[in-house]
Formats: structure tokens, sequence, C-alpha cells
């Protein structure tokens, strides 16, 4: 490739650098999906746990930065991908917004709190740098067909759906929020019904009966991320019915036909089972940025589509106050 773009990881946990190596099948850390594209140079890490970053860089190479200021002194920066937890989110992009970056790629949810997420929008937009928000199922060519063809009128008009996820609406939640928004199914109405604090006290997981077009229903459930994980989303249309299962890493699609037992009725039957890329989405979400940067490819999730998301599960959680 002709050009080749630096970056730096802030956060050296597991989804920056820890989950997977070098010699892992799947990309399942910003570290693997940088280092394994051509188009990229992993420079090193920055974590203000030191011994993390030493751990990553044991794994994947590189430098242990001590502060942005030393990173950007030291090296020229293209691309900063930040992977560090929820609660510091806002601290870092804020604190990012100062230096001379192309684009930055950040771990969902946005931030914690709108207020927050404004200002950090607003910074962004005043030094017209791009956000990637790392909400992975929009990366992958799996969902973005489905999405093309509900826009094409493919599966007949929504009708109702249910999705099932845990450990906090907007940690977790958020994820989902955003694929129905990503699948133009926006929310015209939310009736909350319960919450439970599974993971986060400041973050509950909550319950609601989400209102869409038409008066059409989909039913948000939470699962007590103590008992098990889950995500997995099921959603019915006139002539299709689409059901995102393990995580996303599998989806069935079932077309109706006519029932060969009772005559006269007619029922899903599944067509197909994908097995999807979700165990690469971090790679194709760095490809997608490759691409912005020397084609000027749109960009699959801005900074834009993280605040939207954010504002949902905010107007959720004050729903059920």
């Amino acid at each position: 490739m002709n050009n080749l773009y630096n970056v730096i990881i802030i956060g050296a946990g597991n989804i920056g650098a820890l989950f997977d190596e070098p010699s892992s099948e799947k990309v399942l850390t910003h570290a693997h999906a940088f280092l394994s594209h051509e188009g990229f140079n992993l420079l090193g890490f920055l974590d203000v746990n030191e011994e993390k970053s030493r751990k990553a860089v044991s794994i994947w190479s590189g430098k242990v930065y001590s502060s942005l200021e030393e990173a950007f002194s030291l090296d020229k920066i293209d691309v900063v991908s930040v992977a560090v937890p929820d609660e510091y989110h806002y601290q870092i992009l804020k604190e990012l917004s100062k230096f001379p970056v192309k684009i930055v790629f950040a771990e969902k949810p946005l931030t914690k709190t709108l207020q927050e997420a404004e200002e950090i929008s607003e910074l962004y937009k005043k030094n017209n740098i791009p956000v990637v928000i790392n909400y992975s199922r929009r990366f992958l060519p799996e969902i973005q067909k489905i999405k093309e063809n509900i826009e094409n009128g493919i599966y007949g008009n929504y009708v109702t759906g249910t999705g099932y996820y845990g450990k906090g609406i907007i940690h977790n939640g958020s994820h989902l929020i955003d694929l129905l928004r990503y699948l133009n199914l926006d929310i015209k109405k939310i009736l909350p019904l319960d919450s439970i604090s599974d993971f986060y006290e400041d973050d509950k997981s909550i319950s609601a009966v989400l209102i869409f077009e038409r008066n059409k229903p989909f039913y948000l459930q939470y699962i007590d991320c103590r008992l098990y994980t889950m995500f997995e989303i099921d959603i019915l249309f006139e002539r299709r019915r689409i059901r995102l299962i393990d995580s996303g890493f599998r989806i069935e699609e079932y077309e109706i036909q006519e029932d060969r037992i009772f005559k006269g009725y007619r029922k899903f039957t599944k067509v197909d089972d994908i097995s999807t890329s979700l165990d690469k989405s971090l790679y194709s979400a760095v490809d997608n940025i490759y691409s912005y940067l020397t084609k000027g490819e749109k960009l699959y999730c801005l900074l834009e589509d993280g605040y939207k998301a954010l504002e949902t599960c905010i107007k959720i959680r004050e729903r059920i106050k």
C-alpha cells in the first residue's frame, strides 16, 4: 500500500491488546486490527498503568508512552485508538482533541453523559477531527446487506421485534439501540418496564417497549449478566424474519411458506444460517478508516451516531425513573 499511517493505542487492557495475540485467527483487539492491516504502523501504547502498556508491547511490540505529550513530541501520529473503560472516554477524548491527529477510533459508548458528549462533539467539530465509534456490528458486510434489503423494501414493512442484552443500557444496550438506528428502525416512543443493576451501579440494564413508526413495538429486554451473557435480536417483517444470535456471530433468515401439515396456514421457515465476520469486525473498522484516509470513502459509524445512541439510552433511563 502506498500510504502508511502511524497509530498509537490508548488503553492496553482486553479490547486494546489482551484478548488475542498476533498468531490468533480471530481479530479481537485494536492492536491486532491495526498490526494486521498493511496500511498502518502500530507505534505503541499509552495506559495509566504502565505495566499494562509493557505487557501489550511484549505481545505486539512498539513503545510505551507515559503521556500524549510525550507520544506526539517523539513521533508523527496519524491515528489514535481509544480503548479505555467507559468512565475515561470523556477525559481522554477531551485531551486528545488538542493534538494534531487525522482521525480517532474510539470504543463505545461515546461518553457517560449527554453533557460530556455535547462538549466532545463541539470540540471535534471545531478542530475538524473525525471520530469513528466502535459499534462493531455496523462494520459487518452481513449486517450491511440486511440494511440494504430493508431500504429496498425486500422484507416488507416492520411488524415487531425483540432484543436481549445485559451489563448496562449505555455500556451494552447502546449496541442494540445503535443497530436498530442503523437498520432505519427509528424510536418514536419509550415505555419503560423494569431495571436492574447487574454490573454498573450508575448504568442499569433496563427493559422497555420501544415504539417505532406505525405504532409498531420492539421489546427491549435485559438479561442479568450475572446469570449469563446474551445479545440477540429477532425482527419480524411482512415477508422475512431476521434473527441475530450468538452475539451476532450468526444470522438466521426465515421466509414465509405454506404449512405442509395444516392446510391454509402460513409460517416462517428457516432458509439461511449465516456465520458472520464479527470476529474480524475490528479489522473491518480499521479497513474502513484506511479507505476514508486514502479514498475519502464514507465512515460507517461517526461521532454523531455515538451521540444519538447515547441520547436514546439516556432517554430510556430517564423514563424508568
